[in-house]
């Protein structure tokens, strides 16, 4: 036995790393599918001037927009839209959608300003260049630090707290010695396998264009987790709590 370990603490790694295996698994096809087409945007933004146009025409109302711009894209694509999506079918349904939705959208707006000045940060670290260097550089940012270390924590506790009926009293009870390999790691090995190709695809584009597209990009991604886990038969396979907190948790790139 290596010095320190000890055969539970070595088990609820493992069980969460087979819990964030099996999610990426279920994911593994949609999350290709929407890689490819966003691959697809931006090649077509390079190499299309009527596409390069219509897309400068949602760059330039982020950049009149700023934040607030950003915030209410996360609102609707985020928050508003997969909200629906559960509302209206029954096995995805919350037991309280009106509180659902109010948690979302206030969630969503200030995830937004989260990535809003996340990727002005990059931008101002690393240059608004699209090249090689740029690109790499910002997606080893996002996907070894900002990632695992600020955003799935928090968008996991988030959630967590979503789950046990917004209860303060038993949301913290939650937090300890082994919370993040129990909690957010199941999280994140999910968010690695699909966002880590995402973010090389986005962070190819111009920082007013990476916004709006990975808003959209999130929103399609917690379709089709959802789409997923409502196929998924209960007692086997990758739950609905699996798949649903791995699409925001690794969304906020």
């Amino acid at each position: 036995m290596a010095p320190g370990s000890h055969p539970a603490e070595r088990g609820t790694v493992a069980t969460a790393w087979r819990i964030g295996l099996r999610a990426a698994r279920a994911n593994l096809v949609p999350g290709l599918v929407l890689q490819a087409a966003a691959l697809a945007v931006v090649i077509a933004y390079y190499q299309s001037p009527g596409f390069h146009a219509l897309l400068q025409h949602v760059a330039d109302w982020q950049h009149r927009g700023g934040i607030v711009f950003t915030m209410l894209m996360r609102v609707v694509f985020n928050g508003l839209i997969p909200a629906l999506f559960c509302a209206l079918l029954p096995g995805l349904r919350m037991p309280r959608p009106g509180a659902a939705l109010i948690f979302g959208m206030v969630w969503w707006a200030f995830m937004g300003a989260n990535t809003h000045v996340f990727y002005n940060l990059q931008a101002w670290l690393w240059g608004d260049d699209v090249n090689l260097a740029t690109v790499l550089c910002k997606t080893a940012t996002d996907m070894l630090i900002y990632s695992p270390c600020y955003a799935s924590p928090l968008v996991a506790a988030a959630h967590m707290w979503q789950d046990l009926n917004y209860s303060h009293r038993a949301w913290l009870r939650q937090f300890g010695a082994g919370w993040y390999r129990r909690v957010v790691l199941p999280n994140q090995v999910p968010g690695w396998t699909f966002w880590t190709p995402g973010v090389l695809i986005l962070y190819s584009l111009p920082t007013d264009l990476q916004l709006p597209m990975s808003a959209l990009l999130g929103c399609f991604w917690s379709l089709m987790c959802l789409q997923i886990a409502r196929r998924t038969p209960q007692g086997g396979g990758t739950n609905r709590l699996e798949l649903w907190e791995s699409a925001p948790a690794a969304e906020q790139a």
